[in-house]
């Protein structure tokens, strides 16, 4: 049966998954991926323009079916923290089952100087919407401290999912990383901490100690 354009191109995607996750993107070869997928080279760039642009659209169209499903399934959750553990959940799991995608968001993408200077933008940027709806929506509801700035909130749970996950990798997927879900949501809306918060001794947290903190978080790390 042909294949619809659609479908060859979501083939070769796919297919580009794999060879980066195992060859690396910087070894991996345009024919290895076409190879991969059943089609002539030169298929390939009929809907890429080169290597970094497939592992660019990569990213995009995983992240605009995972916003998607994410926010579909986080809307059926009442309270804040019942939102933020699907979040964490689904995130987790995801990367789980997919451990080729898991090695090519997590490593691959991060080679990319492209994606590092536009990874704030487009797709990413509404997950992180999404993780601040959250935070806003527990806030409302009274399962998240009201004190908290809201964007700060937003990048550490992002930044902790992102290291989490790439430690996971990075160990070679030695371990069940979803079932680090509970101590991650435990962390998130409890802390570390016992007694009297540091807010309480600091005083109010303010627009410009924000600023301050928020200056110096990477959105995302490269590894080398």
């Amino acid at each position: 049966m042909r294949l619809k354009k659609g479908d060859k191109r979501l083939r070769i995607l796919d297919s580009a998954v794999k060879v980066f996750a195992h060859e690396g993107f910087f070894k991996a070869k345009v024919s290895q991926i076409a190879s991969e997928a059943g089609v002539a080279p030169g298929t390939v760039y009929l809907y890429f323009k080169n290597k970094e642009d497939l592992l660019i659209s990569i990213f995009e169209v995983r992240m605009q079916d995972i916003n998607s499903k994410f926010r579909a399934a986080i809307l059926e959750k009442q309270d804040g923290r019942s939102r933020l553990e699907c979040l964490v959940r689904m995130h987790l799991t995801g990367f789980q089952r997919q451990p080729d995608m898991a090695a090519c968001f997590q490593v691959e993408l991060r080679q990319s100087s492209r994606f590092m200077r536009e990874n704030v933008k487009g797709e990413l940027q509404q997950y992180l919407d999404l993780i601040r709806e959250i935070v806003e929506h527990g806030r409302r509801d009274g399962s998240f401290r009201n004190e908290l700035p809201v964007r700060l909130v937003t990048h550490l749970i992002f930044g902790t999912l992102d290291e989490v996950v790439s430690t996971w990798v990075m160990s070679g997927m030695a371990y069940n990383l979803i079932s680090l879900t509970g101590s991650l949501v435990d962390l998130f809306t409890n802390g570390i901490g016992q007694g009297v918060s540091a807010l309480a001794l600091d005083g109010p947290v303010g627009g410009r100690t924000e600023q301050i903190i928020m200056s110096g978080l990477p959105t995302l790390r490269r590894h080398e």
